[in-house]
């Protein structure tokens, strides 16, 4: 079994809806990537639905604009009536907040009260004994204006702490209410705001495209969204007769159908999903890769220069592309493994050509990791609100403060020049029709920006690693079926399968090592460490 009855279906898009309620760089990152161009591709979802977590994104987005401007307005009006005392102020909040957050670590609510109180006193007694010094030595009755009126900033400052705890509040009460596991509805996504209503038709397309047959992708390694590869094998053999070993010419060569050999596979590996007491919840697709700037010769893909490619080609399309892989565009069995709820996605990539009457069979796989630990924190949240969770929120607060004030402007500069889409929208579309090299691969990958750099559980690794030896075994047993079919001597292949199976993958940490024995007549080996951090391994670049 791959999946235990402890996890929802819905759990990886619950735990990325969260991410882009509490984190603010992977919901900028996620926006960025998909709305930032309207003609790139999107990267296929694995595991999750992607519509709802890209709506949180923004409305998390659109919540925050509006703290930003009221922060802003604290900032200015305190800069205004008295900016030295301002700066003062923030100055003194950088040490002071790194010290309640080490004494309200646990979030007991009696610790957090006494360390803000502290820093409100030690504010107000600097503030006054700093004017009683001023007011000593100086002849002039009000101070200059640089100096102001220190209570001013000191208001300022905690108004300002006010609307980030009330802004924390909000975004905790749409957790508890809504991405709860008893209360998540993927299908119950916020509508999208009303300052993002230029990006509706965009929105409308990523929907679509995210779950197509092809991957458009961007750089050298076509498999985004699938995690780092983490072991790859390749091996190409003739096909000769069982009856004759002995001819050198050819004659004795048999030719196969590449097309009849990927459905057999398929429907090989379609009954180890099809049956519960196998590898229930694996799935077979096809999937064709296609580099971004190579568009050019797939008018049915890039039909319009100025819209975004398709994703999604007809069966006939796919067959032809497979069973004649000479172009930029090639066709893989991709086989999908969830487990852990689908937060662990083990992925083997087949690949199976002819040239003249020699097979080649090439396998890729990848592996999906957790997501990041602090995504499940919306687990630990109740709708009772006790005095620890208080305290939370109020040290969480208190401790981000100041990067929250420092960053309010340039959210708020960004937010405005966002709004400018529709004039790099008409400049986009200009270059692409000019540029016949234009790149429409997909920019960055949501399951991979929100994947973390270690594993969480050891069994993590161990079903990983045995979900790609599973698949692997069953996939050369059908090709080794196959040719028995069409009477070709298997006496290499079998060494060839020999050496594959033997293979150690060895997953610790963040850290993939894959060893490579080469054993039989012919056989090569290679060998790749990659880290789990959402990067491809540079196996195979050209110099």
């Amino acid at each position: 079994m791959s999946d235990d009855s402890f996890f929802s279906n819905d759990d990886v898009t619950r735990y990325l809806c969260a991410a882009a309620r509490t984190d603010e760089k992977f919901s900028d990152k996620v926006v960025s990537a998909l709305l930032g161009n309207d003609l790139h591709a999107v990267a296929p979802s694995v595991g999750f639905s992607l519509s709802p977590v890209l709506r949180h994104c923004l409305d998390a987005q659109s919540q925050r604009f509006r703290r930003d401007w009221l922060l802003l307005g604290l900032l200015l009006l305190a800069f205004v009536l008295s900016p030295l005392w301002l700066i003062l102020a923030l100055v003194l909040l950088l040490p002071l907040g790194g010290w309640l957050s080490a004494t309200a670590q646990f979030g007991r609510i009696r610790d957090v009260v006494l360390a803000l109180a502290s820093i409100a006193v030690l504010l107000l007694v600097t503030a006054q004994l700093v004017s009683v010094l001023d007011t000593t030595e100086s002849s002039a009755a009000p101070p200059s204006w640089p100096v102001g009126m220190p209570w001013l900033s000191v208001l300022a400052i905690l108004a300002a702490y006010g609307v980030v705890v009330a802004d924390e509040m909000k975004t905790r009460q749409i957790l508890v209410r809504t991405l709860s596991r008893a209360g998540f509805d993927a299908s119950d996504a916020p509508a999208l705001p009303a300052s993002r209503a230029w990006a509706a038709d965009r929105l409308n397309d990523v929907e679509r495209s995210s779950g197509g047959n092809t991957t458009i992708y961007h750089g050298f390694s076509p498999f985004v969204g699938y995690g780092p590869v983490v072991s790859h094998w390749s091996f190409a053999l003739p096909t000769r007769r069982k009856e004759d070993r002995s001819s050198s010419n050819g004659s004795d060569l048999v030719p196969l159908d590449v097309l009849a050999l990927i459905n057999f596979v398929r429907r090989r590996l379609d009954t180890l999903g099809a049956d519960p007491d196998q590898l229930s919840g694996l799935t077979v697709t096809d999937r064709v890769f296609l580099r971004g700037d190579a568009l050019t010769r797939y008018p049915k893909v890039l039909p319009e220069r100025d819209r975004m490619p398709t994703q999604e080609l007809s069966e006939s399309d796919v067959e032809r592309i497979a069973a004649d892989p000479s172009g930029p565009a090639r066709h893989h069995l991709c086989v999908r493994v969830p487990s852990w709820g689908a937060e662990v996605v083990a992925t083997t990539f087949l690949h199976f050509s002819t040239e003249g009457k020699l097979l080649h069979v090439r396998c890729d796989q990848a592996v999906l990791g957790p997501l990041r630990k602090p995504y499940h924190d919306v687990d630990r949240l109740t709708e009772t609100f006790s005095a620890d969770q208080m305290g939370q929120v109020l040290a969480g607060a208190a401790t981000g403060l100041v990067g929250t004030l420092a960053r309010a402007p340039v959210s708020i500069v960004r937010e405005l020049l966002s709004r400018r889409w529709e004039r790099e929208r008409a400049r986009a579309r200009a270059l692409a029709a000019q540029d016949l090299g234009y790149d429409y691969g997909a920019r960055g990958c949501v399951r991979e920006l929100a994947m973390d750099t270690e594993y969480h559980d050891y069994f993590q690794t161990t079903d990983a690693a045995k979900h790609l030896k599973l698949v692997e075994r069953h996939a050369l047993s059908a090709v080794l079926d196959f040719l028995d079919e069409h009477d070709v001597d298997t006496t290499e292949f079998r060494n060839r399968q020999m050496t594959i199976l033997n293979q150690g993958v060895i997953q610790t940490g963040g850290i993939s090592s894959i060893g490579n024995q080469a054993v039989g007549a012919g056989a090569n080996a290679t060998q790749s460490s990659v880290a789990a951090t959402g990067t491809q391994p540079d196996a195979g670049r050209p110099n």
